[in-house]
């Protein structure tokens, strides 16, 4: 019987090595876990309430712990968290990246943790991520961390499997983050609640590795499981500048899986798009909005702050000023480095925005950037419900591009990006 990538995967990683299909459940062993602060918040002291005295070493071995959504010592709860995990790490030998070394969902593929067929699990909902390597990457609980390092194995549920195909070029002015939103407008949240979403087609072929973790990144907010994209030689490409040795293992569905329910959309058609308050699906082209001002703009995130994000942004703002405030928070210091190699942040700066040290930042509330009642705010971050940024029912919050993001900067407002000439 045909099967899907998620079923593939889940087959090769299940403890018995059973031939599994959707509606299953299956025992597995993770190929790589990642954790955050959830580790000293709920699994930790769960950990040594049963009895356990080290992590099981198949966990040890392919675990990595990024402190990313407390910010540097912002709270003493926050300091007192991170003192925890980094004796717990260090007595156990996980990995640590400590704080503002970047945010999990960037960091966690610089530095080797995710090939092609893996299964990643990890406890933070956008793990969905690095399904942009064509592997299964999950969102787990503190508890399902629990079971993995005393045990080393968890079960899951196999999903099913919605197809997205997208063909054609993208027109000018419009990324991978448009078309997400555009799928999630005409689509809604809820289209693949507790399903795996596999893209392919000629427009996906034609997105570079950054685009594509950017549509992963998001596939929580289709209400998925899993956003898995195809291997092909860009994937190999980007994988070989990546350190260690760790074998990839690249899925392909078969010709006759079967998926519950197949989307195809005209890649050509779309334009820039921005999911306005309150809802990722609430979408709409920036063509139909009135002129919105904007309190802040806040660039950062696992969704849009890599190497190439930074470089669409940083062409719209050279020789320019921005006209509201505007921060921006690279996703890993490595990102942070590369960029100043490049000229951006002085770019970036001169500009008037504020540069600052990798962290989830405002994108949850956290440190740095949060909104207050009434304000108006364009982000390049994945969700935007009510009190995400901070604020309440008064605060609007807008999703878009790198592109669009910077335009708005630059003039005070939600623009265009092709209407970015009348602005200096």
């Amino acid at each position: 019987m045909s099967q899907t990538i998620s079923e593939k995967i889940l087959t090769r990683q299940s403890v018995d090595s059973s031939k599994v299909y959707a509606g299953d459940r299956v025992d597995v062993t993770p190929n790589s876990v990642l954790s955050n602060e959830m580790l000293p918040m709920v699994s930790m002291a769960k950990f040594f309430q049963t009895g356990a005295k080290r992590v099981a070493k198949n966990i040890v071995n392919n675990m990595y712990v990024i402190l990313d959504h407390g910010g540097w010592a912002t709270t003493d709860k926050m300091i007192n968290f991170h003192e925890l995990t980094r004796k717990f790490c260090h007595d156990q030998g996980i990995n640590l990246n400590d704080a503002g070394g970047g945010i999990s969902h960037v960091v966690f593929h610089e530095d080797g943790f995710v090939k092609p067929g893996y299964l990643v699990l990890g406890t933070d909902s956008h793990t969905v991520t690095h399904g942009a390597f064509n592997s299964f990457a999950k969102g787990i609980g503190g508890s399902d961390l629990v079971e993995l390092m005393v045990k080393g194995t968890t079960w899951l549920d196999v999903p099913k499997t919605n197809l997205v195909k997208v063909d054609g070029n993208l027109p000018e002015h419009v990324y991978s983050k448009d078309l997400l939103l555009t799928v999630n407008g005409e689509k809604k949240m809820t289209w693949a609640t507790d399903r795996a979403i596999e893209w392919t087609g000629s427009t996906i072929h034609d997105l570079s590795m950054e685009a594509r973790l950017t549509m992963s990144n998001m596939a929580i907010e289709q209400g998925a499981v899993a956003g898995i994209m195809p291997y092909d030689d860009k994937t190999k490409a980007y994988l070989a500048k990546v350190p260690g040795n760790r074998e990839s293992m690249p899925v392909n569905p078969d010709s006759e899986a079967d998926y519950a329910e197949i989307f195809e959309i005209d890649a050509s058609q779309l334009e820039p798009v921005v999911a306005a308050p309150h809802s990722p699906d609430n979408v709409k082209t920036i063509r139909e909005l009135e002129e919105i001002e904007l309190d802040q703009v806040f660039i950062g995130s696992c969704t849009n702050a890599r190497i190439e994000d930074l470089e669409i942004m940083v062409k719209i703002f050279k020789g320019r000023k921005v006209k509201t405030r505007t921060l921006v928070i690279p996703g890993s210091s490595a990102v942070g480095l590369e960029a100043a190699k490049r000229g951006y942040v002085e770019i970036f700066m001169e500009a008037g925005a504020t540069w600052a040290y990798s962290t989830c930042g405002a994108c949850y509330g956290g440190s740095l950037g949060r909104l207050g009642p009434g304000m108006n705010a364009l982000s390049t971050t994945n969700r935007n419900f009510v009190g995400r940024m901070g604020g309440d029912k008064t605060t609007k919050l807008y999703l878009g591009s790198p592109a669009t993001a910077a335009a708005s900067a630059i003039a005070g407002k939600i623009i265009h990006p092709a209407d970015l000439s009348q602005y200096t």
